[in-house]
């Protein structure tokens, strides 16, 4: 088929965002999370299942044609048996190892591509649009659209696909009416897991006539309740989860161990099954006598460790502020929000907020725009955190306006961005805040950092929650391990990551021109994988805004001549002119405020030495 000329693209754009819930993994938590929406964005099913267990919804128990052997040697040392487990919570560790139920309830093993995990598989709706499919939009109960794919070859829909499926037998395939892709659900929804097989045969004179397609795809609702290509839910109902996989049968061995991962399952399901429904296999066996020695040994190494501490505590407690700002030096410079506080405050529990005079003073004019996008904006709808479930640990970066720090919000590490509390903050400002919460909340991109949400208990106190990425930013990271990269395998990796990001910016209406690229507004995973951060500048930049003017080591003798020719100065210029100064003059600004002197190929001019998308792509 024409389409497999594009796995190898595929497979480098399958590396996924860190979703919310990745930290849980870690730190094996189970506890479910108010900003938690399962409605296409991500593909945790588990999690949603776990949250309907908790919340006392029940299923019918599956009756496996045979159960997997992955999920046997899961539930074994827990000494539990599969078909013991409730319908919800057998299909939670399945989904969660990486199985789906084709039917007949024969399961079928998935697996993700590139470094994704069960929980982040969804295809995007700007990923179905970027293939040139469209759309059959219909509305929900909450207010809500929900999306269906519409006009869409089985060719351009597999090309969207972060997963590859076992092949199974599915005798209604021909028959069957369903979506292809979906996103849009019933918070409380219960999900099925139930792939099938979309067949069918069409004419189209492009592919040289009548051409087969066979896609496949994970329904979160049942064939039944599914509705039909080109409808949309009965008023008063939601949409659904469609999930497209690769056929297995499309991809060599090879491929497949370069290119795809093999679920393990997640800790924090690993923690659920122990904690809920684990059998102790030695009750029988295990004698009580024994608790003796164990709970005196206890008690004694307990007490050594409560004196010893008691002893140090004094000593140690001036060290306490410096050891834990240095845990996660590499992180810093995060947000681009300036340069690090030399002497972060500790905080392990929440910031105090400004007194009443501070709050009034933010309870101007401006406040009533900055509720307006806060309460009333759809991007922000559902996105709202307690402002008292942030812990806030250390501060990581603090600039003229704002901070950034390290904070913990439900069992996992975030970051949150926020104005400095100050009496000097203008009520514009945190209009503007607000507007980049707004924006940031809209985007969403496998190379964009993963917004999660917003507190605040009085506007001077604004929050924006986003991922946390100890790595820290490209320019750090490049300074310490740049010599461990290769352009081949690494780099030119990281370049398309943010390309990919742009493009997605640039492809919105309008345009979104991030206005403020460089190595430290870019962030690092786990993997490597680049995620475009802070776009507060994005749209000051308006006719008659203003920037903060630079600060530079030294201006270049060039601006300094040409500037001296005109009777000025270079620090008496705004922002925006010098900037503009530096560049017409052939000079770029670093992270850490140097000029750098930029020299032009071809007798090109500073206005013309970008590269065009046709000639990178050409250059291969």
């Amino acid at each position: 088929m024409q389409w497999r000329v594009l796995p190898a693209l595929l497979a480098s754009l399958a590396h996924a965002q860190t979703v919310t819930f990745r930290s849980l993994e870690e730190a094996s938590s189970t506890s479910s999370s108010s900003s938690f929406v399962f409605n296409g964005s991500n593909s945790d099913i588990a999690r949603q299942l776990y949250i309907r267990h908790q919340a006392g919804d029940t299923g019918d128990r599956v009756s496996l044609t045979a159960v997997p052997t992955v999920v046997k040697d899961r539930l074994d040392p827990l000494n539990v048996e599969f078909n013991d487990l409730p319908g919800l919570v057998q299909r939670a560790v399945l989904w969660d190892s990486g199985f789906a139920i084709a039917p007949g309830n024969v399961p079928v093993q998935i697996w993700p591509m590139g470094d994704r995990s069960m929980a982040d598989i969804a295809v995007q709706q700007y990923e179905v649009s970027s293939v040139q499919c469209t759309f059959t939009i219909c509305s929900q109960p909450d207010g809500d659209i929900a999306l269906y794919s519409h006009t869409c070859t089985g060719y351009q829909m597999q090309n969207t696909s972060h997963c590859v499926a076992d092949t199974f037998s599915d005798g209604a395939a021909a028959t069957y009416l369903g979506n292809m892709w979906a996103s849009g659900a019933d918070p409380d929804v219960v999900p099925e897991i139930e792939l099938r097989d979309h067949t069918w045969s069409e004419n189209i004179s492009a592919f040289g006539g009548v051409t087969d397609f066979s896609v496949y795809v994970v329904h979160t609702v049942s064939s039944s309740k599914e509705v039909a290509w080109g409808a949309c839910p009965a008023d008063g109902e939601y949409g659904a989860v469609s999930i497209p996989c690769a056929r297995r049968d499309q991809f060599t061995d090879e491929f497949m161990a370069q290119n795809t991962t093999t679920p393990t399952g997640s800790a924090w399901v690993t923690t659920w099954l122990t904690d809920e429904f684990a059998n102790d296999a030695y009750d029988d066996s295990f004698n009580l006598i024994l608790l003796v020695p164990i709970i005196l040994g206890a008690l004694v190494v307990v007490g050594l460790g409560w004196f010893c501490w008691r002893r140090r505590a004094k000593q140690s407690a001036h060290k306490s502020t410096a050891a834990a700002f240095e845990v996660e030096a590499d992180s810093v410079p995060f947000m681009a929000m300036g340069t690090p506080e030399l002497h972060p405050t500790m905080m392990s529990s929440h910031p105090t907020t400004q007194g009443s005079t501070v709050s009034s003073h933010y309870e101007s004019a401006g406040s009533n725009k900055t509720l307006k996008i806060l309460l009333g904006s759809a991007q922000l709808q559902g996105k709202r955190i307690p402002f008292d479930s942030i812990v806030f640990e250390r501060a990581l970066s603090k600039g003229a306006s704002g901070e950034v720090w390290v904070c913990e919000y439900n069992g996992q590490k975030v970051a949150a961005k926020r104005l400095l509390q100050s009496k000097e903050q203008k009520a514009e400002n945190v209009q503007a805040f607000a507007e980049e919460i707004e924006l940031s909340a809209s985007l969403v991109h496998p190379h964009i950092v993963e917004f999660i949400g917003v507190a605040w208990n009085s506007l001077n106190n604004l929050v924006m929650v986003l991922e946390f990425f100890p790595k820290g930013n490209l320019q750090n990271y490049l300074h310490k391990h740049g010599d461990l990269l290769s352009w081949a395998r690494d780099k030119i990796h990281m370049a398309v990551g943010v390309a990919q990001a742009l493009e997605y910016l640039h492809a919105r209406t309008p345009p979104l021109i991030h206005r403020d690229l460089k190595s430290n507004n870019i962030l690092l995973t786990d993997q490597l994988e680049p995620k475009l951060i802070d776009f507060g500048l994005h749209d000051r930049y308006a006719a008659g805004d203003e920037v903060d003017e630079l600060a530079l080591e030294a201006v270049p003798d060039a601006v300094q001549s040409r500037l001296h020719s005109l009777s000025t100065n270079f620090e008496e210029l705004p922002g925006l002119l010098q900037r503009a100064v530096l560049w017409d003059s052939g000079f770029a600004v670093t992270s850490d405020d140097r000029a750098m002197q930029v020299w032009t190929l071809d007798n090109r001019t500073m206005a013309d030495i970008a590269i065009s998308v046709e000639k990178f792509n050409a250059s291969g």
